[in-house]
């Protein structure tokens, strides 16, 4: 037997994930390998925390982007001397103290060593597994810029978000593009780790534009550039509160994907919900699609209508 005949299937024999399942934060961090780059300061750690802190808590929302799932434990790998006592200083008072583990990464060229990080995260299942950072990670006299070694770095955490556990490895932009890569595509490591991931977040920090979180993301309806700010939590604390500074996102709309709304008329029409009007239409759907439902309505309006006791598109946008 061959290797098509052995590990090939069929569409009807591959498993579907839905929109939902495919994100922990919608259009932000997914359910397999996510990489959070940016330069040294513009505030990863921090960033990471934040989502943590979401995620655990179970809030609604993070950054005005829904939260898909509440997570009751997260596991952190630090690379830094003290990272441990910095991650403390900014989650402790927000979560649960038993909702975060964090260890040490040390001696990675050890043999077996992702291995066994490996066999103690499925024992332990936590919704999401956070490196933080890659570079530390890397084995003895491993570069990072050498794509042989950043593709056997992938190909040691791939296991991981494979056995169904969520992945963000934060790491470094280098110094402007790299390899004709764009802005939010340019880890240090070139497209051996954007093509890995398949998921990426560049977080930039400048004095003339503040921060910005920039995705290129597979599975995102869209491709998000947001101007955000993060303040401490009070004056004499650690913890960081992140908040966008605009009403709506600076969004740059995937050409292949269908406009949100018809996106979103084609799945009404195809679950038939029980709720019979617009407004119960967009109060429904309104955390799938990340948008207000006085947003939704309007939108809604225009590309369906009710025919008997069913939802259908307008003819004029059937097509």
């Amino acid at each position: 037997m061959g290797v098509i005949n052995d590990t090939g299937r069929t569409l009807d024999q591959i498993e579907a994930v839905p929109y939902e399942q495919a994100f922990l934060i919608g259009d932000l961090l997914t359910t397999d390998i996510t990489m959070l780059s940016g330069e040294p300061k513009a505030g990863k750690s921090l960033l990471a925390a934040g989502m943590a802190t979401a995620l655990i808590n179970g809030h609604s929302d993070f950054l005005g982007l829904p939260v898909h799932q509440r997570l009751d434990h997260i596991v952190f790998g630090v690379t830094d001397a003290g990272a441990d006592a910095e991650l403390k200083a900014r989650l402790v008072g927000t979560v649960p103290d038993d909702s975060v583990t964090v260890f040490p990464v040390e001696d990675t060229g050890r043999d077996g060593f992702w291995r066994s990080v490996l066999e103690d995260l499925v024992q332990m299942r936590p919704g999401l597994f956070v490196l933080d950072n890659v570079i530390g990670a890397l084995a003895p006299g491993e570069d990072i810029s050498d794509p042989s070694a950043a593709a056997r770095f992938m190909r040691s955490v791939r296991p991981i978000s494979s056995a169904g556990i969520p992945t963000l490895l934060v790491t470094h932009t280098p110094k402007g593009t790299a390899e004709g890569m764009t802005v939010a595509s340019s880890p240090i490591g070139g497209r051996q780790f954007g093509a890995a991931a398949r998921s990426l977040i560049t977080l930039r920090n400048s004095g003339r534009k503040g921060r910005r979180i920039q995705t290129a993301i597979n599975r995102a309806r869209e491709e998000l550039d947001l101007k955000v700010a993060v303040h401490r939590r009070t004056a004499d604390s650690e913890v960081p509160l992140w908040e966008r500074e605009e009403t709506r996102p600076n969004v740059v709309p995937l050409r292949e994907v269908k406009p949100w709304h018809l996106d979103l008329a084609d799945r009404i029409v195809r679950e038939q919900p029980t709720e019979t009007t617009i407004k119960g239409l967009a109060h429904k759907y309104a955390q799938d699609v990340g948008r207000k439902p006085d947003t939704i309505r309007p939108k809604l309006t225009e590309v369906l209508t009710r025919s008997g006791d069913r939802w259908v598109r307008k003819p004029s946008e059937a097509a």
